[in-house]
């Protein structure tokens, strides 16, 4: 097609994403954002030099960006299950798949948190090159954790400080643009203990020092309130899930205030992934909701999803910013996370909008570059029926979707 595009649309979000502008088009050269105008206003012969389309009565938003992705998780088993079994050819199949599932769904990039090293960079290489189509992706490759800890079957394990630092150090030399390091146990990996941290604040510390000299950020993955707390302390970037589990069964949650507040101050962002429970809820509601997973050994009795969202709730309001991931890999339920955040959280609905555009963008670094419409910014565009202003839920699967200034679906048909 022309490098010169327009697509025009019944509501298109403004620079801020706060605001609907009526019966507006964005226009476009080279992948990139040149003005963005009422429709009535565009030149009489602007179809001669640009290629035209009337997206029709859609919501124009910028791309969504999902910030938790494993991209050879499958939905045709227990993601562990296949991460443990699956060949490495299965594995590029179902990230090859998942990847260009995602785009169809209006996720025009994506941050994996991890998968295996061989599947990872070369399938990165593959998207960058154009051999393969997908969302824009920043990769972490391997997770580090420790000997049997959470993630180690697709994970490097380290153990000791320069083990850690050395791990860091091998994913930075492969490519990779984020670290993921387990600060805690998780759900997950039976010989890992969700409730009890894996690595002390030092040593995060050490691999918060090594991933920034490199100029990569880093994330943690801790279900665990004392990891939550040495997260703070080593001053990783974004903590992953940021639940607030007790050391002892026994005791519930252990939330800290200070430790929150320190979080905010220090800008450290928190994705507590909360659209699978709204997911969860839904199909409970719908009697659609498959057995639920074994409740971990070192869990003990669950604590209620409502104490989550309290503490939760509490780390908003002392200012931590969230991200919206749903870790999976097939995303195309992601919105579920925006979803969440207006019905669960209370928030209002421009602002969970923003938690899977700019607000992710801004976390991830690529706030220069995508996550708002904005003249100047790459034409990122995801189109959806209706109006997630006004009702979230309209924020499901794009009927359209634009892929720096090139439409990859339109009004419901792959165009790849």
């Amino acid at each position: 097609m022309s490098e010169k595009a327009v697509f025009s649309a019944r509501r298109v979000a403004n620079g801020e994403t706060a605001a609907w502008l009526p019966d507006h088009s964005v226009v476009v050269d080279s992948g990139v954002i040149t003005g963005v105008t009422p429709t009535a206003q565009l030149p009489s012969d602007i179809g001669a030099t640009h290629a035209t389309h009337d997206l029709g009565d859609v919501s124009l938003l910028p791309g969504l960006i999902d910030v938790h992705f494993h991209m050879e998780f499958t939905r045709h088993k227990g993601a562990v299950d296949a991460l443990m079994t699956d060949s490495p050819e299965t594995r590029i199949m179902t990230a090859t798949d998942n990847l260009r599932r995602n785009l169809m769904a209006g996720l025009t990039t994506l941050r994996d948190l991890g998968s295996r090293n061989e599947t990872t960079f070369p399938i990165k290489e593959a998207l960058d090159s154009g051999g393969i189509p997908g969302p824009r992706l920043i990769a972490a490759g391997s997770p580090v954790t420790i000997t049997a800890g959470h993630m180690w079957s697709f994970s490097t394990q380290a153990d000791s400080v320069d083990d850690v630092v050395r791990a860091v150090r091998r994913q930075v030399r492969l490519g990779a643009g984020v670290i993921k390091i387990a600060a805690s146990g998780g759900r997950g990996t039976p010989t890992a203990n969700p409730r009890r941290a894996q690595y002390d604040a030092d040593t995060l510390k050490a691999a918060v020092t090594e991933a920034h000299r490199s100029g990569v950020p880093i994330v943690a993955h801790t279900l665990a309130a004392d990891g939550v707390r040495n997260c703070v302390e080593a001053g990783i970037d974004h903590v992953i899930h940021a639940k607030w589990y007790h050391r002892d069964p026994s005791g519930g949650l252990d939330y800290d205030q200070a430790t929150a507040d320190r979080m905010a101050e220090q800008g450290q962002w928190a994705d507590p992934t909360i659209g699978r429970a709204r997911l969860q809820l839904d199909a409970e509601k719908d009697n659609s909701a498959t057995k639920p997973a074994p409740i971990h050994w070192a869990v003990g009795v669950d604590v209620p999803l409502e104490e989550h969202l309290d503490k939760y709730r509490r780390m908003h309001d002392a200012g931590v910013r969230f991200t919206a991931g749903l870790d999976g890999g097939d995303l195309t339920e992601s919105t579920a996370c925006s979803w969440a955040y207006s019905e669960l959280l209370g928030w209002d609905n421009w602002a969970a909008i923003r938690s899977a555009t700019q607000d992710n963008a801004e976390a991830i670094g690529l706030g220069n570059n995508v996550g708002v419409i904005r003249q100047g910014m790459v034409a990122d565009l995801a189109a959806f029926k209706g109006d997630p202003a006004a009702n979230i839920r309209d924020l499901s699967v794009a009927a359209s979707v634009v892929q720096a200034g090139t439409p990859v679906k339109l009004n419901g048909e792959s165009l790849i």
